[in-house]
Parts: structure tokens; C-alpha cells; sequence
């Protein structure tokens, strides 16, 4: 394979390893600088994963650890050691990809950019996959009776409601890290009251993804009350984080 086909095969390569967190000027790349730029920027979008599924990983240990901290900062200590020596392994096989270009090259570089992102990745998902979910975050699917998800970038965002609980959970899971919960939370009342006491009834409906999060209709029966009260609501999704419930006032009979 002559030079020239093997940077456009890398090209091609370089832009679906990084499309998932490309940024919108680099879904489309015509020249083969801004496939470089693109690839660079892939990199360290996904250093910024790892770090974060790395970071994830070590307060899973520590919090799950609470009642053997000697067992925790054991466990700490292993993980902190076992990527060192992963993130050496990685740093010394990407430039093996490259071995047919010129160092210092954009084209040598850019293949080795692109190694390091994918690896990267990859690793990441692994991390995510490490250690059980805390039991608050599972869901009994035989009392599930409405669900729904929607992606948000790199996770999926999902609610749940089950039979018996006028409660909803939201979760956002990491589809490349075999679906592990990474946040979740449960929404049980609304002003100061809870939903199993202080209505006479509370529900939520209408669910619907947007842009901004989950969208709602909150519909309530004061225990003293004259009829039901209807709310519009939202559950705002940002950065893989799920916010406070927000309401809108009644709406008109």
C-alpha cells in the first residue's frame, strides 16, 4: 500500500475514532491539516474521559470501602499503580502504529494521536466497568411499568417509574462501559413534602426528552385541597449530571 492510500485510509480511520466527541467544525474535514487538528483535539477529549472515569473509579473504591479503610486505600493504592503502568504501556505501543511514517511528521503524529485516543477510550470503558453499582442505583425491571431514554452526548440518560412508588428515577448510564449507572436520583416530592405523605396523589406524566433534559407534567391532590394541580416540569440534564426538579405554576383549569 503506497503512501498516499495509507493516509487516506488513515484519514478515514482517525475521523470515526474521534466522532463521538468531535466538535461540530470537525464532522466534516476536507484537507488533511484539519483531519490533524481534529485528531489532536480527539486525543484530548478523550485524556479528559479518562481521567474522569480514572477519577470515578477511585471514589467507588472509597466510598464502597467505608467500612475497611484499609481495604480502600489498598484497593486505591492498586488502581493508582495499575495505570501508571498502563498509561507507560500505551505511550510506548502508539508510536509502534507509526513506524512507517517519518517522525515528526504531521502524518506520524497524527497516527499516533490517534492510537492514543482510541486507547483511551478504551480504558475508559474498562474503568467504568470495574466494581458493582451502588445497590440504591439498581432497578427492579419486574416492577417497572414506564421508561424511557434518550443519548446525551457519550451517555444515555433514562427514567424509570415502578409499580407501588409515585417515585421517578432518573439515571444517566455509560453505554461504553456496559451500561454502568454513573448518577442516578430519585424525585419523591415537590415544596417540602413528600410524595408518600403529604399528597393526597402525585404523579408524574407526559415524560419527554429535549435538548435540556427530561420534560414533564407533575400532577398533584393536596390532601386538603379543592381538585388536582397540574405542573410543568423539567429535570435539566447537563454534563452528565442530573439537576433539581423544576416547576412552572399551575396550569388553568
Amino acid at each position: 500500500m503506497n503512501m498516499f492510500v495509507r493516509c487516506i485510509a488513515l484519514s478515514f480511520g482517525c475521523l470515526f475514532a474521534s466522532i463521538a466527541m468531535a466538535k461540530d467544525e470537525c464532522k466534516e474535514t476536507t484537507v488533511s491539516w484539519q483531519i490533524d487538528l481534529c485528531v489532536e483535539a480527539a486525543r484530548k477529549e478523550a485524556d479528559v474521559q479518562l481521567n474522569a472515569s480514572y477519577k470515578k473509579l477511585l471514589a467507588r473504591f472509597e466510598s464502597q470501602q467505608r467500612r475497611d479503610p484499609e481495604q480502600g486505600k489498598a484497593l486505591m493504592a492498586m488502581a493508582r499503580e495499575a495505570q501508571r503502568a498502563w498509561i507507560k504501556l500505551r505511550d510506548t505501543t502508539c508510536p509502534l502504529e507509526a513506524t512507517e511514517s517519518e517522525p515528526g511528521v504531521a502524518l506520524h503524529i497524527t497516527t499516533i494521536n490517534n492510537c492514543v485516543a482510541r486507547m483511551s477510550l478504551e480504558r475508559a470503558a474498562y474503568l467504568d466497568t470495574i466494581v458493582a453499582d451502588e445497590p440504591g442505583n439498581v432497578v427492579d425491571l419486574n416492577k417497572v411499568f414506564l421508561s424511557g431514554s434518550q443519548r446525551f452526548g457519550d451517555v444515555v440518560a433514562r427514567y424509570v417509574s415502578t409499580f407501588g412508588s409515585p417515585c421517578l428515577t432518573v439515571q444517566i448510564l455509560a453505554p461504553n462501559g456496559g451500561w454502568r449507572v454513573l448518577s442516578s436520583k430519585r424525585f419523591c416530592s415537590f415544596d417540602g413534602k413528600s410524595f408518600w405523605d403529604g399528597y393526597a396523589s402525585a404523579l408524574f406524566e407526559d415524560h419527554a426528552f429535549a435538548a435540556d433534559g427530561l420534560h414533564l407534567t407533575l400532577s398533584l391532590f393536596e390532601l386538603r385541597g379543592d381538585g388536582e394541580k397540574r405542573l410543568a416540569c423539567v429535570i435539566p440534564i447537563q454534563n452528565e449530571q442530573i439537576k433539581e426538579l423544576k416547576c412552572g405554576a399551575p396550569e388553568a383549569a
